[in-house]
């Protein structure tokens, strides 16, 4: 008779528990759904040199698909829709978000970032982002190469992406590059700011090799020969410079 009373109490204890935790359960449930977005708390990274994202643009696309958070149950945002509709933008590369304790939408969102623009042979204009993208997004107001003539969307994406990147990694060839072009035969040629010659890459291959040939030559060639002496510099083939009189 003990035995049944005790494991009986034990029962109750138990039973009592778990009401008691349903309960609570219960209460933060119906407090979750009176908890209204107070605002958005949008962070974004990759986007410190170019600032192509803003808030006004984020809240502006929210609004657009109807998704505006504020003032809104937080149990109602739904936070699928709002990454998806965010990263239907062509600028946006990701974009996270959860609700936060303080009852804000926290947006995390990362940018593409364009490296060179292409006016190409076909009167199509775009740009190619890091990752080698294309990105359809026009009027970009940042200072980016220009790259010109022969470029379908897979050479951009490819090889064009190649030489741009050698180029970044370089602070003089990034001062001295004023634009790419690329010849019907797909030779690669710079046009640099100062002096009035082609620099001529040839082929996309060993990309990096070449403009070390280049940059010794300019230090121990052209500077004591005068900027404007040759019409062409070229160092499409291996171990030479060829250049070309006016």
């Amino acid at each position: 008779m003990k035995v049944l009373r005790k494991i009986l109490s034990i029962l109750s204890v138990i039973v009592l528990g778990g009401y008691l935790l349903f309960s609570l359960a219960g209460m933060t449930d119906r407090h979750e759904d009176t908890r209204l977005c107070r605002g958005i708390d949008l962070h974004i990274t990759d986007s410190l040199h170019f600032e192509l994202i803003d808030e006004d643009m984020v809240e502006g696309l929210l609004q657009e698909h109807s998704l505006d958070p504020v003032g809104l149950p937080l149990d109602r945002i739904d936070l699928d829709a709002v990454e998806s509709a965010l990263l239907m933008h062509p600028l946006i590369g990701k974009a996270e978000c959860y609700k936060t304790g303080g009852d804000m939408l926290r947006i995390n969102i990362s940018s593409k970032i364009p490296l060179v623009r292409v006016l190409n042979n076909r009167g199509q204009d775009f740009y190619v982002d890091s990752h080698g993208e294309i990105l359809t997004q026009h009027s970009l107001a940042v200072q980016l190469p220009v790259a010109t003539g022969y470029i379908d969307r897979q050479f951009a994406s490819d090889g064009l992406l190649k030489v741009v990147r050698a180029i970044e990694r370089s602070d003089f060839w990034k001062a001295q590059v004023e634009q790419i072009d690329v010849t019907k035969e797909g030779f690669v040629q710079l046009v640099p700011r100062v002096g009035d010659h082609l620099l001529i890459l040839g082929t996309v291959d060993k990309v990096e090799e070449k403009l070390d040939r280049l940059m010794n030559f300019y230090h121990n060639g052209l500077e004591n020969i005068g900027w404007n002496k040759y019409r062409s510099i070229s160092v499409a083939y291996e171990n030479q410079v060829v250049c070309k009189k006016r």
